[in-house]
């Protein structure tokens, strides 16, 4: 048992008894007024008519992040998770209950994911290390205009620190509990009187914090990532600046927490309790190992009284291991006239291995295994000028997806059903965008954008039986592949009542081109200095697409494959305030969604789908900042939610569902206290916190696929040197040791039972920094 860490908790509170009123106070780090780009040109956040969440460099290191995910803490209406558990497997945001949570790679996902200005359309690779990031900004709502045909819901941009003409350097070392070793480093500088450069590492590893009862601990990660930058400045008004990183992620995962379930009355699933019979499949919390498939007639079950995070595994490679790489080029020039030109390039590739482990002997429950390798490039060129107090800006955006991915379920070898599919895929897309910024009068601003895109996608699906000869539980299963002698004289030989379907051994090849619109109508009305109200309508867009059956029981048409391209128009009223000379800042919005063809994620048993619903979203968000000159902090966030999606799949009616990942309430907060000491040192200590209501995983909701309803609390304390160049920090994280289902899967029509993903446990380290 690992022990309660509760030592820098107390620290801080303690320290903070001791120095309140005793040391001279500063501006706190969450005072300072951040410049976006959430409108692709710099601007201060309060003067944006957009719902933007913006953390600084300064703030990312208080709040101790280092993940793409921990965004999510303090970020009004954001949730961020996996669906395995595994960072670098996928990734998965959603922002005011909009998201996309099909595991199969060739998905894209509603909410856009960019690094540097450049478009993640993998959500595996959006699972990657923070470091040396500048700045994260959190854009809520429809981002069509500026952003693209796949920003219905929003984006989330991590923007770099650049090189700089002035040499700089830093370091950071982390030690934490189950064996976390984690740095990372920076050196940054001129190379020549026109050229400059940066170079950011970044290393992690840990033995895992779950319990494997069959052999070493899982969800262990060993990640290393490098990126670099070189700036060249041709003249005062171009420069181009190319930026290369490559990572590599290996995680012994892909593990859950598997709990007896089976269907009630009304085709739900439920979990089975203590004492009853011929309900579900025993686990491994029982003492005596894990049981299989077939123990039901015997009445095995799991109650979920064991431990949440100790399990069976003994797949001696199950995990993730993905490498990922990327080269952008940003080119910047500024005409004669004063029209400005922006061109960024990007080339992005990602090779990605999955296997599951069952939490059972020798893989007798249905587990999942995928391989892809996604290469991408883009091209946006974008000019923007203004006339008067007027501004403008237009464009041309052009991208290529090449996927080619695979995926198959592992039955119990009893079974004689063992499918496989292999799938390459192809999106081609472009559009033309522009917006204006039209100043009505000195405190009115009216904006009207509109986006142009062409989406043609190919898909190539084959499903074959996997090669029963071979053994399976060593690595991802091997298919028959259409040469194979019995498959190439009658395909249907081996699949025996699967006429018509998917699951023929023969390629079947699909296309769909769409053409759409998206756009934007706002007025800003600056109320005063400190005050700025705006009411608007758009309308997203997020691309068709084609399903990727793992299951097979789909017939081979398009209209059994494919779903249509859906529609969003998004109403939206906000304010942004500041208050007791900028030391308070008030932002809040309230918004309605009325969607057509809303693409949900449905998953029963074994078949997982994106399905066109219908679908209403209404809520709002509160963001508040405070600083005293007595060296407090304060955060507050406030989400409230209401969803509503009404559809069908095959014989499953779809009536007033919950959205998946939408809690209809989330809170986060942060108290920040800081001193600056007699000998010129600070000492900071600070408690945050997030809650996260009622959720679903499916939209089909039921007891099965619920989760969320638990409260995370982080402590840390830090101590900073006078000369600013050393920083000695304790933290705590989870410091009350809560246990949520991160996400789940129900399977009980098939196989009486539920696997989970929880999040990790109480875990506490120490951190060094040097700065130069």
């Amino acid at each position: 048992m690992r022990h309660p860490i509760r030592l820098p908790f107390r620290v801080a509170l303690l320290s903070s008894a001791l120095l309140t009123g005793m040391s001279q106070a500063q501006e706190g780090v969450f005072y300072e007024v951040i410049s976006v780009t959430a409108q692709k040109r710099t601007q201060n956040l309060q003067d944006v008519g957009v719902s933007v969440s913006a953390f600084s460099e300064e703030q990312i290191d208080a709040l101790g992040w280092d993940n793409s995910l921990d965004v999510a803490a303090q970020t009004p209406g954001l949730v961020a998770t996996s669906n395995t558990g595994d960072t670098g497997n996928i990734a998965l945001f959603s922002i005011r209950g909009i998201s996309q949570l099909d595991f199969a790679e060739g998905q894209e996902a509603p909410i856009a994911v960019y690094q540097d200005e450049a478009y993640l359309s993998s959500p595996g690779a959006s699972g990657t290390p923070a470091f040396d990031i500048q700045r994260i900004e959190v854009l809520r709502g429809p981002q069509g205009t500026l952003y693209g045909r796949n920003a219905t819901g929003g984006l989330v941009h991590f923007i770099s620190n650049k090189p700089t003409d002035d040499f700089e350097a830093q370091a950071e070392l982390t030690l934490a509990d189950f064996g976390r070793v984690g740095f990372n480093g920076a050196v940054s500088g001129a190379l020549s009187d026109d050229v400059q450069g940066r170079l950011a590492v970044y290393h992690n590893k840990d033995d895992g914090y779950v319990k494997n009862v069959a052999g070493p601990d899982m969800r262990a990660d060993d990640t290393q990532s490098v990126k670099a930058m070189i700036n060249v400045d041709f003249s005062a008004d171009s420069s181009l600046l190319l930026t290369a990183r490559y990572t590599t992620m290996d995680t012994r995962g892909g593990v859950f927490r598997t709990r007896a379930s089976r269907t009630d009355e009304n085709g739900l699933g439920v979990f089975c309790q203590a004492g009853a019979t011929n309900c579900g499949t025993g686990q491994g919390d029982l003492s005596s190992g894990s049981f299989s498939f077939f123990d039901v007639a015997a009445g095995q079950i799991d109650d979920g009284i064991g431990d949440e995070l100790e399990g069976y595994f003994d797949r001696e490679n199950s995990g993730v291991e993905r490498d990922s790489s990327s080269f952008t080029a940003t080119f910047t020039h500024m005409f004669d006239s004063g029209i400005g030109m922006t061109s960024v390039t990007d080339f992005s590739e990602s090779d990605k291995s999955y296997v599951e482990d069952d939490d059972s002997i020798q893989g007798t429950l249905v587990t999942y295994d995928s391989l892809a390798d996604i290469e991408q490039i883009s091209q946006e060129v974008r000019f923007d000028g203004s006339w008067d107090e007027h501004k403008w800006i237009a464009g041309f955006y052009y991208l290529n997806i090449e996927n080619d991915f695979a995926g198959a379920f592992q039955f119990p070898v009893q079974f004689s059903y063992l499918p496989r599919f292999d799938a390459q895929s192809e999106t081609e897309t472009y559009s033309f965008f522009g917006q204006v910024d039209y100043q009505l009068s000195d405190d009115l601003l009216l904006t009207a954008g509109l986006r142009w895109t062409r989406d043609d996608k190919d898909l190539r699906y084959t499903m074959t039986q996997c090669d029963v000869t071979s053994p399976l539980g060593l690595g991802f299963c091997p298919a028959r592949l259409i040469s194979d002698p019995v498959l190439a004289a009658d395909p249907l030989s081996a699949n025996a009542g699967f006429d018509g379907l998917l699951v023929d051994g023969l390629p079947h090849d699909f296309n769909r081109v769409d053409e759409e619109f998206s756009g934007k109508l706002q007025l800003d009305w600056q109320v005063s200095k400190e005050a700025l109200l705006y009411a608007g309508i758009s309308r997203g867009v997020k691309g068709g697409g084609f399903n990727t059956p793992s299951d097979g029981f789909e017939v081979a048409t398009l209209d059994a494959v494919g779903f249509d391209p859906e529609i969003l128009w998004a109403y939206e009223a906000g304010v942004k305030s500041s208050w007791l000379d900028n030391s308070l800042r008030l932002n809040a919005s309230v918004f309605y969604y009325d969607y057509e063809n809303y693409q949900a994620f449905f998953f029963a048993d074994t078949t997982s789908l994106l399905i066109n619903s219908e679908a209403e979203f209404m809520g709002g968000e509160l963001e508040l900042t405070y600083t005293t000159q007595t060296g407090w902090d304060f955060l507050f966030g406030l989400s409230l939610l209401d969803t509503e999606v009404n559809g069908e799949s095959g014989t499953t009616s779809i009536v007033d569902q919950q959205a998946p990942l939408a809690p209809e309430v989330s809170v986060n907060g942060l108290i920040r206290r800081f001193w600056e000491l007699d000998n010129g040192g600070t000492l900071a200590t600070q408690v945050s916190a997030n809650y996260s209501g009622k959720q679903y995983f499916n939209i089909v909701n039921s007891e099965t696929t619920e989760g969320g309803d638990a409260t995370l609390i982080d402590a840390r304390i830090s101590y900073t040197t006078a000369d600013d160049y050393w920083e000695f920090s304790l933290f705590a994280n989870n410091i009350t040791d809560q246990r949520p289902v991160n996400y789940s899967y129900d399977i009980s029509g098939f196989g009486n039972y539920t696997i989970q993903t929880i999040g990790p446990p109480r875990w506490y380290g120490v951190n060094l920094k040097y700065r130069y």
